[in-house]
């Protein structure tokens, strides 16, 4: 009797082994069904990004010589400015302003700082 309530014990053990790997085995395939597309999203996403950094970095350097000190120049120059050499000058004094009365004294000169060094 024994031997006959372990063989319908292991049966019914591995019964319910496989049909747990088989629901398992359902729920990967299931889940790699649903997510097929993902891997290649994934590469064009990256290919995408990687389009996107060398046009940035592209255009960094274009920017970089459009900018330059004598392409600005010589713009301004075909645009009717002058250079700061040739410009007219003009002087004029600005009269001084006077203080306020109510104005408080300026705070005292703290010490100066005095550092002294000792060898050991």
């Amino acid at each position: 009797m024994t031997a006959q309530l372990s063989a319908s014990t292991w049966r019914a053990r591995a019964l319910r082994y496989i049909l747990i790997y088989l629901l398992l085995a359902c729920a990967l395939v299931t889940l790699r069904f649903q997510t097929r597309d993902t891997y290649q999203q994934l590469r064009d996403i990256r290919q995408e990004r990687t389009d996107l950094q060398r046009q940035r970095d592209e255009l960094s350097v274009e920017v970089q010589g459009l900018t330059s000190e004598q392409r600005v120049r010589d713009w301004a120059l075909a645009n009717g400015m002058q250079t700061y050499a040739q410009a007219p000058k003009s002087v004029q004094v600005l009269p001084s302003v006077p203080l306020p009365a109510d104005l408080p004294p300026p705070p005292p000169h703290p010490a100066p700082l005095e550092v002294t060094t000792r060898w050991k």
